[in-house]
């Protein structure tokens, strides 16, 4: 064996760890397993890849690029395996990393070239192999950073499948590109003009991606706040029209109660006379004129109210029954559109799935309250039929096709103020409880 040629092979392969690092970055938040386990599977796995590929290239001088199967198959496996996201959210990665890795091989192709000026790529130096480790180590050190703040909230917040899948032929164009472009002879890059066309066309390819990755990032986060935009606006719908339906049974209240008195003195005129029909008649006039849905109070929160009372009456009209049990402030310490999101969310897909079940075990229990005055607790259990739809790990809608946003806006609105939402099933039940620290909630002896 040419040990020269297995180590110069190894540090080459090196490459793979730092592209791993930067896959998983973007996937901090879909991690299956524990971060030692992980670690474990991810680098046994490469270190075997790397060694098997080290010891055919060292025996068999094996083409570099005939190497990249071997190498590449098992790490995007345990990749898959060791991360929740859909394959195609890690496909997507996954091709955009090494398509900014393949500029460095050919920097480093570049760089061989003008040590090596009659070289070939094949007989790729160890001092090339160094040169391009360092890069790789570089370059990952200064995107991780912002790789690991931005990206994770595309992955958790978008899932559109099309989107992902589009952006693979994309990434894909400047992997070729690097790959076609590589030099198989160097001395081809010192005749005429073609040194400053290969280091040009890599600055202009490589500066291109930077910009599609940015674009890519801004639409994605209008589409992300262009959702959440129209989430809120339809919680602040039904909100105002059941603050509206409360301002007409108040007037209504307060006009039946004002005209009541007039109400008795008739009747009382009518029972003097004897006239039982008249009585009759006019008692059913009477009640014709109450409104006709009540309006309930469950808490001194008017939006929540509103939002409460739209999902009780939609239950009612889908003979569910619903048990509520809501003890919060009338300033619960969470911003009104938010709580009523996760609310919305969470009766919203408890009645989706009670549709899927007979009349007679239709039901929804929901408690909200603030517990030890500094935590908001939801706790939601519902009917279902039992057979979850799930990818992944991950709960999916029960409407047909949906992708389980709702869930989703739920755990991501709890992580926002720092706290958690934990969803499960057994038998026909399904649980939604979310917990959120919301501070102490002064006027909330004077509320009760």
């Amino acid at each position: 064996m040419n040990l020269t040629a297995f180590f110069t092979s190894l540090i080459t392969w090196y490459l793979i760890f730092p592209s791993t690092v930067l896959c998983f970055a973007a996937m901090r938040n879909q991690l299956r397993y524990d971060g030692m386990k992980t670690r474990i599977l991810v680098v046994s796995t490469l270190l075997s890849a790397s060694l098997v590929v080290a010891v055919l290239k060292s025996l068999f001088m094996i083409p570099r690029n005939a190497l990249i199967p071997i190498i590449i198959i098992p790490a995007f496996i345990v990749y898959i395996k060791c991360i929740k996201a859909p394959v195609y959210k890690a496909l997507s990665v996954a091709v955009l990393v090494f398509a900014f890795m393949s500029f460095i091989v050919n920097i480093a192709n570049g760089f061989d070239a003008k040590i090596h000026p009659h070289g070939v790529l094949n007989d790729f130096s160890l001092q090339a192999a160094v040169f391009q480790a360092v890069i790789a180590t570089v370059f990952t050190a200064l995107v991780y950073r912002p790789v690991s703040r931005r990206a994770y909230q595309i992955i958790d917040g978008l899932d559109v499948p099309r989107v992902y899948i589009a952006s693979v032929p994309v990434w894909g164009i400047f992997l070729v590109f690097n790959l076609l472009i590589s030099p198989r002879k160097y001395e081809t890059l010192h005749v005429n003009l073609m040194q400053i066309a290969y280091w040009g066309t890599l600055i202009l390819f490589f500066t291109l991606l930077c910009l599609l990755c940015v674009l890519f990032y801004y639409i994605v986060s209008d589409m992300m706040e262009k959702a959440a935009m129209e989430e809120r606006n339809r919680m602040l719908e039904i909100q105002e029209s059941f603050y509206q339906a409360q301002m007409r049974y108040i007037d209504e209240s307060a006009r039946v109660r004002h005209d009541f008195k007039h109400t008795i003195a008739t009747l009382d005129d009518l029972s003097v006379k004897g006239d039982l029909q008249a009585i009759r008649d006019y008692l059913n006039q009477y009640k014709a004129l109450q409104p006709e849905r009540e309006t309930m109070s469950f808490c001194k929160n008017v939006p929540v109210n509103a939002i409460l009372n739209y999902y009780a009456h939609l239950s009612e009209g889908m003979h569910i029954t619903m048990d509520l049990e809501i003890d919060i402030p009338r300033e619960p310490g969470i911003p009104d559109v938010e709580l009523c999101s996760l609310l919305g969310n969470i009766l919203e897909n408890a009645i989706l799935a009670c549709g899927d079940v007979p009349e007679a075990d239709r039901f929804i229990d929901l408690a909200v309250r603030i517990k030890g005055g500094s935590n908001l607790i939801i706790v939601c259990t519902n009917s279902f039929d039992g057979s979850p739809r799930m990818k992944d790990g991950q709960y999916l809608s029960t409407r047909s096709g949906g992708s389980g946003l709702g869930l989703k806006s739920i755990a991501s609105t709890a992580e926002k103020y720092g706290g958690m939402a934990r969803f499960h099933h057994e038998d026909k039940e399904f649980f939604s409880d979310v917990m959120i620290p919301v501070g102490k909630t002064e006027d909330r002896a004077n509320d009760g």
